[in-house]
Order: C-alpha cells, then structure tokens, then sequence
C-alpha cells in the first residue's frame, strides 16, 4: 500500500497540471497556458507560464493523499 501512497497523488498532480495547460493552451486561456515568444530584437528565447496549474495540481495531489491515507486507516481497522 506505500507504493500506492506515492504513485496515485503523483499521477493525479501530473495528470491535473497537463490537463490544466492543455485546456489553458487550446481555448487561449491566459492564466491556465504556456507561451513561447518568437526571437525578437536582441532576445534569444522568451518563454511564459502559468503557476496557477501547478498549485492546482498540488492540492489535487495533497487531496489525493489524504484520501487514500484515510481509506488506509479504515481498512486497517476492519483487519
């Protein structure tokens, strides 16, 4: 079961903050997206993004994680 308390919040936080930019990058959302800025005068690459997907998918994952410790505790009580 420890291998699960790892693994399931991780995935969930990864999948969430993809689906977040994904959504933010196709219907031109600005505070869910990332951009890439083309070379202009003297600038070699620009890129910008959001942190609001990220901090989405950490309190999914934090939710995640509480989730299955509490299933985990009861459980454990039935044994």
């Amino acid at each position: 079961m420890k291998k699960k308390l790892f693994w399931f919040p991780l995935l969930a936080a990864l999948l969430s903050i993809g689906i977040l930019y994904t959504i933010g990058n196709v219907f031109e959302i600005s505070f869910l997206s990332w951009n890439k800025e083309n070379p202009s005068e003297g600038v070699i690459f620009e890129a910008e993004g959001s942190a609001i997907p990220v901090i989405v998918g950490f309190i999914v994952g934090f939710i995640t994680k509480l989730i299955l410790k509490s299933k985990h505790k009861g459980n454990s009580n039935l044994v």
